[in-house]
């Protein structure tokens, strides 16, 4: 029967203290590595810019189009009684959120 013993118990002294220097060195840098600051001068224009694509994208000639086509269809199904008031009211103060979020996110911010 063989004894169960350290995982480093086998091994000599210089490696185990070399094996001890190179987790105490691993930990440092992963705590410098956490509790630094990094500088997101360059970083942070690209996601800026990205995130003002993708509002101008979802504020822009394409949502404006994709409204026109959910006003339309809801109002063929309401023409047909296929659709109630609620869904077209529904779909109407939708569109009114999404193309006013900008004045919405200004007034509760303060106009920033």
């Amino acid at each position: 029967m063989t004894a169960i013993t350290a995982p480093l118990g086998g091994w000599p002294q210089w490696a185990r203290l070399l094996v001890r220097i190179v987790g105490v060195a691993a930990l440092a840098l992963l705590v410098s590595l956490l509790l630094s600051d990094p500088a997101h001068a360059q970083g942070a224009d690209g996601i800026t810019s990205m995130a003002e694509n993708i509002k101008t994208w979802l504020t822009g000639t394409f949502a404006k189009t994709i409204a026109v086509i959910a006003v339309v269809i809801v109002g063929f199904m309401f023409f047909t009684g296929r659709a109630s008031l609620g869904l077209l009211v529904t779909v109407i103060v939708g569109i009114f959120i999404v193309f006013s979020a900008q004045w919405i996110v200004d007034t509760i911010t303060g106009g920033a």
